[in-house]
């Protein structure tokens, strides 16, 4: 009965596993069809359909998780009494036991007493010698002590000075990471901010060089793939995702195509063959 306890709760564990494992993959391939999908009305509703199908799922779950617990307990309860009248029997059988060795002991301690009897008498010659070589190993124990003593002693100074030097040695490595730390920190920032001006002069060199059409929206945007060779010159240009009319579409491409060439960026190895950015005039 005990084994089964043990693999009940791990068969409900690897249930629930399962089954929290089937809902996270509907959860995942929700928000993998949010990043990639546009926002059509007809997507929307799929993936409501797909939120209720997963809350039912689990409420279904829930149901059944309730019911095994319920089962469990009640499995328990029986087990309890089973184990109490089985402890009330192993109880009476135990005081039973325990009168007949206390009458068993009662026979064994009137022989133990004429053995110590006997004992005591050897044992009185014996203690004389015993106490002369007790004297002899005391004196030998106290003088191993004395050089155990010495020896310890010798041995915690030495690792008391490694601990020292251990520590400096720690401290040093400390301080020298600190600093390493603190450049790198510099230069990421450095870094971060030479990018972050790189960006915004091709972004200002295309917006310059936009046209609004005459059918723009306020809420028009594009996504926009460049490719460009070690001197700026635009080789590909690519739209890759476009909110707004055909027009401005087509604006965002021209501008792109008559900003070349891009600006440089301001340490060689900030430069990257292909870029994407998103083209938005709202963000001017």
């Amino acid at each position: 009965m005990r084994k089964t306890d043990r693999h009940l709760p791990l068969s409900i564990a690897i249930a629930v596993l399962v089954h929290v494992v089937a809902i996270g993959l509907l959860a995942v391939g929700f928000q993998f069809s949010e990043k990639i999908v546009p926002v059509p009305n007809v997507v929307i509703n799929t993936v409501k359909a797909k939120v209720v199908d997963a809350s039912e799922l689990e409420r279904i779950e829930q149901r059944r998780l309730k019911e095994l617990r319920q089962e469990e307990l009640k499995r328990k309860q029986r087990l309890q009494e089973k184990r109490r009248l089985a402890e009330q029997k192993a109880k009476k059988e135990k005081e039973r036991q325990a009168a007949l060795k206390a009458e068993q002991a009662r026979k064994q301690a009137a022989l133990e007493k004429k053995k110590r009897a006997e004992e005591a008498r050897k044992a009185a010659k014996l203690k004389k010698a015993a106490e002369a070589k007790r004297l002899a190993e005391k004196k030998k124990a106290e003088e191993a002590r004395r050089k155990a003593a010495q020896k310890k002693r010798k041995q915690e100074e030495r690792a008391i000075e490694q601990q020292r030097l251990a520590r400096l040695e720690k401290e040093e490595a400390e301080i020298q990471a600190a600093e390493q730390e603190a450049r790198r920190l510099q230069q990421s920032r450095r870094a971060r901010h030479l990018i972050a001006q790189y960006q915004d002069a091709i972004r200002s060199k295309i917006e310059r060089n936009w046209r609004r059409p005459l059918d723009y929206q306020s809420n028009a945007w594009c996504r926009v793939f460049v490719r460009q060779d070690s001197v700026g010159s635009i080789q590909d240009v690519v739209v890759e995702e476009c909110i707004g009319s055909e027009a401005f579409r087509k604006s965002v491409e021209k501008a792109v195509w008559k900003s070349a060439p891009l600006p440089l960026p301001p340490s060689p190895e900030l430069f990257h063959q292909e870029l994407r950015f998103t083209f938005d005039p709202r963000a001017s």
